[in-house]
């Protein structure tokens, strides 16, 4: 997918370099790049970063003509470069990001496109660059599992660029749990995957009868395929929370070894005073798949509601253990120890949370 972006006008930070041939060089190769003389601007710009390789400008001006020119490695290259150079610049991450999932080092795409959207305030507007690149930052979260992450950024990228058919298998993979990429999605799956991601963004976009009729549509048509009761299970614990355990023993029924099922199960539960049943589900969670962060965090907190204060701290002990970096489970366990009592336990996560929180500022 091809992304048309303007590119950065740099003639008055040139001026500020005090070399003349660097100053024509630009120039030259601005007016060629708006005579979409796409190559020779390419050169131009190589020749003034060869006079001026501390130019960010620049490099960010030869790597988004290099994008633009489906050349992905010179593209990561030239976007190394800048974001070395000037290590704020949202736009340069975004762009690297994008070149290096064009190249398939995901790894360091994630790592890039997480910090292009870090670097940018959730209530301010990044421009269609990031908001790509927020779409291909929530493709990865996805393929890594993260899928609630994913959503949640997925949101963002819904409420700014609006009617994106394009994005509705992105979107469908995060709803449906599948863990992998738009474009390894075998044949026979794109459709329940593109009415469950159109489901998703109408439920973002568009008021709630229309979300309402997506997903009776896609209940009828895929009632026995994994994951669509839990996606709408998930969707009226928002918005019609008394319904939606019935969902989930739905979901039990077609997937008897769902962990995010029980999650929710011992969760709504917990809700209703119904603990018995709570510290059910949590348990078999918890067996299932004792890595998972999400079902230990469900037993914590149905002992916690239980009273029991002690194994419901091993629990959110295990969680930190499973996920360090969460500031949400350090404020768990903040109000695990005031409750019994550990005022300097509950002093040093009270500051983890904190710092964590400063550090993960603009992440879901």
């Amino acid at each position: 997918m091809r992304i048309v972006v303007l590119l950065i006008l740099v003639a008055s930070a040139v001026a500020q370099t005090g070399t003349a041939s660097v100053d024509d060089l630009s120039s030259r190769a601005q007016q060629a790049y708006e005579s979409n003389h796409l190559d020779e601007a390419a050169q131009l710009y190589a020749e003034a970063l060869k006079l001026r390789p501390d130019w960010p400008q620049g490099w960010w001006a030869r790597g988004m003509i290099a994008y633009e020119q489906d050349q992905y490695p010179e593209c990561r290259d030239a976007l190394t470069r800048m974001v070395q150079l000037d290590p704020s610049a949202a736009p340069g991450f975004a762009l690297l990001g994008l070149c290096e999932f064009r190249t398939k080092q995901y790894d360091l795409a994630f790592e890039h496109l997480k910090k292009g959207h870090m670097l940018v305030p959730v209530r301010e507007g990044g421009g269609p660059l990031l908001d790509m690149a927020d779409y291909h930052l929530a493709l990865l979260l996805n393929r890594q599992g993260a899928f609630e992450v994913a959503q949640e950024v997925l949101v963002r990228v819904a409420l700014k660029v609006r009617d994106k058919p394009d994005m509705y298998v992105g979107a469908g993979l995060a709803s449906l749990r599948m863990a992998t990429l738009p474009e390894e999605v075998p044949a026979k799956q794109k459709d329940i995957v593109t009415m469950a991601g159109k489901t998703f963004w109408d439920l973002v976009t568009q008021a709630p009868p229309q979300a309402e009729a997506d997903f009776k549509a896609l209940l009828l048509k895929y009632p026995r395929s994994p994951n669509v009761h839990y996606y709408y299970g998930t969707y009226l614990a928002s918005h019609h929370p008394e319904q939606c355990a019935q969902q989930f023993l739905q979901e039990l029924r077609i997937s008897p070894d769902s962990v995010p099922a029980r999650v929710q199960l011992a969760l709504r539960y917990i809700v209703d005073a119904k603990l018995t049943l709570a510290l059910k589900y949590a348990r078999e969670a918890v067996a299932l798949s004792p890595e998972s962060v999400g079902a230990q965090l469900a037993l914590a907190e149905t002992l916690r509601a239980q009273g029991k204060d002690e194994p419901a701290l091993a629990a959110f002990l295990e969680a930190k253990r499973l996920d360090p970096v969460s500031p949400k489970i350090r404020l768990y366990l903040v109000n695990e120890y005031r409750a019994l009592g550990r005022v300097d336990d509950m002093r040093r996560e009270q500051s983890e949370y904190e710092r964590l929180k400063s550090d993960q500022q603009n992440w879901p």
